[in-house]
């Protein structure tokens, strides 16, 4: 079988991986057909707030259900809280999951002092106004910012029978007129949800000084007990998952402790929590698979296209004699220089980004401001390498023969295939191919289209540097052979994550082991955004080597992975 068969088998493989999977996770997503799940728009005072609702089939007219708002975190979108809001209506609740004012797809600038609620009192007035939600039985549910969300709408509300708060509303995380004083009484029914490794909250302090007033108690507050009356509305509860702050909305042992929190405080179930062997029977964890599945396959398709387009590419130009001559920077060398930098203008960079807030977005002004800074410094370094030392390094002519039209082209159309069919997935299936983010979601609205372009120019001096570094004068590749090809991929990958995987691995080992943090607080909330940027590192990296496998040029990865980190920023951080 030639090269080409090879590729377009390898083509309809992953294409049919693709659909196969998101298939299964729509089926999932509405629970075989028992739940509707549909987008809706919410006015808040003119601006539209964008949803998720969760809708059983036994809710009508003459049937109306309870029903649920939940919001996320700063940085996230309503995706994240949906696997919540599909259990909830699996358990009889109509569940609405938001994009909080200034994130996902709804309008708005994220401001505190305009709505403290975000749009959730908007929400929970359009959950009331349906005929099939039963509107004196309503509860909320937010993490971290989502959290103090929650808070301020059910002050403002004045009769929310049951909030949960997942990683927030608590201590300093929401404070003001505006969220109201927390005691025995208020808010109704309180699930407190809180991981274990959370970096934004002392748990001993919390359980020891700032709970017992709430829990009106003169001890210690008790981990999974339950204290005062649901019946009352005085019921209120501490949880402590084993997870950190950004995966505690995802997290099995939460979504089980939700649904059973507003059975009871909802319907006035007595149920118990679901044993081990009930809680796997949760569908979220399975569809998430099958999305992370359906992810991972349209990454796939990146590589048989591209090998297959490089076809009608030109060919490489021959090496010049000083290309010939030029040495190369070991692996150690590219590890500790690209590496280092990356570590240490990470903190520095993002206060930077909350100083010079260009692009306007929180937090992803200060991801573009530090990727830039990275290949800025980075390219700095080269230039001392090849001016005081006898390593050979032609930058200039590196980057002159970095990109070509053709390299272009293919970099572009490859992204547009994939945003193409990501959005066609998020239009049948009302769901993103993201799990703990929304990673992959259309540029609504329209305001995020400028936000992209906006962006790309810092994206494209970072990556053009990490391709000289990792690709044009790192140490040359063996002949190529299919175990050769691997172990530079590792390797290569290995150079570009290695870094960040080793600082999560400080901050959490001994915080898992000896519960003591390396970086306290909010730092230690900052350095959590690895755990999404290692793996979306890990698929750029790949991409960008499998371009300079193909192309021997390092334009192509450059374009791509601008593209799609521009994407991916546009989208997730909040206006």
């Amino acid at each position: 079988m030639n090269a080409v068969n090879l590729q377009c088998l390898a083509i309809l493989f992953m294409a049919c991986i693709l659909v196969s999977a998101t298939a299964v996770a729509g089926f999932l997503n509405t629970d075989f057909g028992q739940v509707d799940v549909s987008k809706v728009s919410v006015l808040d005072d003119g601006l539209k707030i964008s949803g998720l609702l969760y809708r059983p089939r036994t809710a009508g007219t003459d049937n109306p259900a309870p029903c649920v708002v939940l919001v996320h975190g700063i940085s996230e979108a309503k995706q994240v809280m949906s696997g919540i809001g599909l259990e909830l209506a699996r358990n009889g609740f109509v569940a609405l999951a938001i994009d909080a004012i200034g994130h996902g797809s709804s309008e708005g600038q994220f401001r505190y002092n305009e709505d403290p609620t975000l749009g959730v009192l908007a929400s929970v007035r359009y959950l009331e106004s349906q005929s099939f939600v039963n509107a004196s039985l309503v509860g909320l549910v937010g993490h971290s910012l989502g959290a103090g969300a929650i808070r301020a709408a059910a002050l403002a509300h004045g009769d929310i029978r049951a909030s949960v708060f997942i990683g927030g509303g608590v201590g300093n995380m929401a404070t003001g007129a505006d969220y109201g004083s927390l005691n025995s009484t208020f808010p109704k029914n309180l699930l407190i949800a809180i991981g274990k490794y959370d970096t934004l909250f002392d748990l001993d302090q919390l359980k020891k000084e700032e709970l017992p007033p709430i829990f009106e108690t003169s001890q210690e507050v008790a981990i999974g007990r339950t204290y005062g009356s649901l019946l009352a509305q005085n019921a209120r509860k501490l949880v402590t998952p084993s997870t950190t702050h950004l995966f505690e909305p995802v997290d099995s042992a939460v979504g089980v402790e939700v649904v059973d929190w507003m059975s009871k405080a909802l319907k006035g179930s007595e149920q118990e929590v679901p044993s081990t062997e009930e809680s796997k029977q949760l569908l979220y964890p399975y569809r998430d698979a099958a999305i992370i599945i359906g992810l991972s396959a349209l990454v796939g398709l990146i590589f048989p296209i591209s090998a297959f387009l490089s076809r009608f590419q030109t060919e490489p130009a021959p090496a010049t004699e000083l290309e010939k001559e030029r040495s190369f920077l070991g692996n150690w060398k590219v590890l500790a220089v690209w590496g280092g930098l990356g570590l240490v203008l990470y903190l520095p960079m993002i206060l930077v980004g909350f100083v010079v807030n260009v692009p306007p977005m929180i937090f992803g002004a200060s991801i573009a401001w530090w990727m830039l800074a990275t290949g800025a410094s980075g390219l700095l370094a080269l230039l001392i390498v090849a001016k005081y030392t006898t390593i050979k390094l032609n930058i200039k002519m590196a980057i002159s023969k970095a990109f070509d039209r053709k390299g272009a082209i293919v970099a572009i159309g490859l992204f547009a295939l994939i945003y193409i069919v990501a959005s066609l997935v998020e239009g049948l299936f009302a769901f993103d191919l993201g799990v703990i983010a929304p990673l992959l979601r259309g540029l609504m609205p329209a305001i995020r289209i400028l936000m992209f372009l906006a962006i790309v120019p810092f994206f494209v001096v970072y990556f053009l540097v990490e391709g000289l570094y990792l690709h044009e004068f790192r140490e040359p590749r063996p002949k190529p052979t299919f175990s050769a090809d691997f172990l530079s991929l590792c390797k290569v990958i290995g150079i570009k994550v290695i870094p960040y995987v080793a600082l999560l691995c400080l901050q959490y080992v001994p915080m898992i082991l000896l519960n003591r943090l390396l970086v306290p607080s909010f730092a230690a909330f900052l350095i959590e955004f690895f755990w999404l940027l290692a793996p979306i590192f890990t698929i750029s990296t790949a991409c960008s080597w499998w371009f300079y496998r193909e192309t021997q040029k390092i334009g192509t990865g450059v374009v791509f992975n601008s593209l799609l980190f521009a994407w991916i920023a546009a989208t997730v951080f909040p206006l």
